[in-house]
């Protein structure tokens, strides 16, 4: 080893590697994430308050969204403070992957405890008191196709509506779950 110095060549070109429209999908994203979490806390609330197994899985379904889009505000965040910090050799566009990676790892968590909650249930049952649990059941549909609508920044294309159909389904099934017991 020597005690040589490597030159250092100054940057020719940029690595801030931000999307157009960055900090309006942040924003949007902020809006979700207080909707989703509300939405989660009434749901699992509801669904313990009230006996239904599928409100408290839509409402960790839901805390799975809101924590997901949270790691996402904060990369959004992060990303957008540091674009032109020169630590970042390659940008900071790869936090993005990095918060869903870590919300992928969450989802897997949150679906474990599902499955748990759902065999103890089956174990020992609890009674469902429907006519109280269906419509929060019903406002989680309002807000699953909200949420995809702002994240969408109200521009429904194939893919913007594949998400809001996936939402819709997964709160149309909790409604119908709720129905059946």
């Amino acid at each position: 080893m020597t005690d040589v110095e490597a030159p250092v060549f100054p940057a020719t070109h940029s690595h801030v590697f931000l999307g157009e429209g960055h900090e309006h999908a942040e924003r949007r994203t902020w809006a979700v994430i207080w909707l989703c979490g509300a939405m989660m806390a009434l749901e699992i609330a509801g669904g313990w308050l009230f006996g239904s197994i599928a409100l408290v899985a839509d409402g960790l379904h839901m805390s799975t969204h809101a924590a997901a889009l949270l790691l996402a505000a904060l990369a959004y965040s992060y990303a957008r403070k540091h674009a032109d910090d020169e630590r970042f050799t390659f940008g900071t566009g790869k936090l993005g992957d990095l918060a869903g990676f870590t919300s992928a790892i969450m989802l897997a968590m949150i679906a474990i405890l599902i499955g748990y909650e759902a065999v103890s249930r089956f174990i020992a049952p609890v009674p469902i008191h429907f006519a109280q649990a269906i419509p929060i059941a019903c406002l989680g549909l309002v807000v699953n196709v909200a949420s995809a609508w702002l994240l969408s920044g109200g521009d429904i294309t194939t893919t913007g509506m594949a998400i809001i159909m996936g939402m819709a389904m997964a709160a149309i099934s909790t409604i119908m779950m709720t129905n059946t017991g």
